[in-house]
């Protein structure tokens, strides 16, 4: 094969199309592939979102229907305003009990202002006294009304609510406080959606002593040095790397942030998260959200495996025609044409030209015919020219 002859010319054409062709889908697949994972990222995190601020509404609603049954109950109310602190506990512990297995894990009753303080705990009854001075505390001082919200403790973060509680006689006798752990909602979550979560808590927010201690009671691994700005208070994975990254929790004001795709083995998956606000409107952590999405990427795959085989196939398929098109049409011709000019030269005057078409190059076999048989008479007459002479 020459390299300078037009067939090898349009060879090298046909197989850089081939490549440009192989190498666009490739890219293109690609970039489809990325611009999706981002969009189930994104729809992974707003849709946890969506779902955890109605669990957070579905929650609150459950506990200020228990707070309003505490209300009408004269002997809780009698209890309370007696402060017989054995009397209460009595009264209230086998509810709680059964508000605990439906996820209330947080029942306080606390003396009123001034000196307010944790009267009955009846979640570690054998722990009062202590004084309040948080964010709800005083706001349910202030307004004398119900405050709800987040709200982070030393190891624990909670959704609350917290009332005022009256007498018989419409005094107020102190404050009732339920509350259930936001680590219960990550397990709802992933029920329902089967994604993964993780709670991160802000170090700002957490004790570093009480984390250590609390890690040790449930025996846990002390996270802490994991990552500079926060800790992984719960997560419904086992897997230590899943919900984890390196960075600070800082996304636009109300919405989530999506991170970079990654992976696990044969698994990839797709993650992110979205902040979490206290009562105080201070953001005390995050929802971390993984997505995994090893599904869409082995489809991704032979999707692209068959794309890739099937532009294979029509580019191969395609040279073979244009080539063979190229060879009957014109190279097969244009070798006829330069065999009988070769024949002409060497002295055969007889071989004729045959015009296969009305195309570009049968008006071209049609003219050298034309030449030849021009060249040919001339020649004929030669003889008779130099007589003449």
């Amino acid at each position: 094969m020459k390299w300078n002859s037009i067939r090898t010319k349009v060879l090298a054409a046909l197989a850089a199309c081939l490549v440009l062709g192989v190498g666009g889908t490739l890219t293109l697949l690609h970039y489809s592939f990325a611009r999706n994972s981002q969009a189930l990222a994104a729809e992974s995190v707003s849709g946890a979102q969506r779902l955890f601020q109605i669990l957070e509404a579905r929650e609150t609603s459950k506990m200020t229907a228990v707070s309003e049954t505490l209300l009408t109950n004269p002997q809780v109310r009698d209890a309370f305003a007696a402060k017989d602190r054995s009397r209460l506990l009595e009264l209230t512990a086998p509810l709680y009990a059964k508000l605990k297995a439906e996820g209330i894990t947080n029942w306080m009753f606390h003396t009123p202002e001034p000196g307010m303080s944790v009267f009955l705990r009846l979640h570690n009854p054998q722990k009062f006294g202590d004084q309040l001075n948080r964010f709800m505390d005083k706001e349910v001082v202030r307004t004398h009304s119900m405050v709800t919200g987040n709200e982070l403790a030393k190891a624990g973060f909670a959704v609350r609510i917290l009332r005022p509680f009256y007498d018989s006689h419409g005094t107020l006798t102190g404050y009732v406080e339920l509350g259930e752990e936001l680590g219960r909602f990550i397990r709802d979550m992933k029920s329902q959606t089967g994604d993964d979560y993780g709670l991160l808590l802000s170090k700002k927010f957490v004790d570093r002593q009480f984390w250590a201690d609390s890690s040790a009671v449930w025996k846990r691994r002390d996270n802490w040095n994991d990552n500079p700005s926060f800790v992984v208070a719960d997560k419904t994975s086992s897997r230590e790397n899943l919900i984890q990254f390196q960075g600070e929790l800082t996304a636009p004001a109300g919405q989530g942030k999506v991170l970079e795709r990654f992976s696990q083995g044969d698994s990839v998956f797709v993650r992110g998260f979205f902040p979490i606000y206290d009562a105080a409107n201070n953001t005390v952590g995050a929802m971390f959200v993984v997505r995994d999405i090893s599904s869409v990427y082995l489809a991704m795959r032979n999707t692209q495996n068959l794309l890739v085989i099937v532009s294979v196939a029509a580019l191969l398929i395609g040279a073979v025609l244009v080539l063979t098109l190229l060879n009957r049409l014109v190279f097969r011709r244009l070798k006829h044409i330069i065999r009988v000019a070769t024949r002409v030269v060497g002295g055969d005057y007889e071989t004729a030209i045959r015009v296969g078409s009305n195309d570009e190059i049968g008006q071209f076999e049609q003219l050298f015919e034309q030449f030849r048989c021009v060249f040919v008479d001339l020649l004929a007459n030669v003889p008779e020219f130099q007589e003449k002479k």
